[in-house]
């Protein structure tokens, strides 16, 4: 990865209450999710929150998390909505670290559409679900040729850190022992 953290960004997609009952191991995909937005906001780094429409709103566990306000969107590709493509522009992330549900759908087609425009994208795999645990192990074969990085929440955070010397390392510590 990048050596300066600034040049991070977690897209948090579509965690929404009306699929996210669906999602094969979904309070696993949580808790992990949990601890990188966490991570995230101690380390002060940028997120965005999409939310699909007609899918509810962005599950509790997560929008407490998260300081943003959710931008809507009815293209499966995040970068098919005006306000996320000039969002992404504004923060100009070299890293893009996705999470969230359906793998296979908007995970997939985000991270195609971003390695297009030239951007390196992490996918962090214990944060991302299916509704089939077939969709989202084809998704990861997929993201993987495609260019994507796998990657898992403990792995990304650890990457930002560097060292157990980091100002904040007593603070991730007490996220990733949870």
């Amino acid at each position: 990865m990048v050596t300066n953290s600034n040049d991070f960004l977690l897209i948090v997609i579509d965690f929404q209450e009306k699929l996210a009952k669906h999602i094969d191991g979904i309070n696993s995909i949580i808790e992990s999710s949990i601890k990188l937005i966490k991570a995230f906001n101690i380390f002060e780094l940028p997120v965005i929150l999409t939310e699909q429409i007609k899918l509810g709103n962005t599950i509790q566990e997560i929008k407490s998390l998260v300081n943003v306000e959710p931008i809507q969107k009815h293209t499966f590709s995040c970068l098919g909505c005006e306000e996320f493509y000039r969002k992404i522009k504004e923060v100009n992330p070299k890293i893009c670290i996705l999470i969230g549900i359906e793998a296979h759908i908007c995970i997939l087609q985000t991270a195609l559409d971003l390695i297009k425009e030239g951007y390196k994208v992490y996918v962090a795999i214990d944060c991302i679900g299916s509704r089939n645990k077939i969709d989202k192990d084809v998704a990861i074969q997929r993201l993987i040729m495609e260019g994507a990085k796998p990657a898992t929440a403990e792995m990304i955070i650890y990457e930002i850190l560097k060292s157990a010397k980091h100002e904040k390392f007593k603070k991730i510590l007490e996220i990733v022992k949870g």
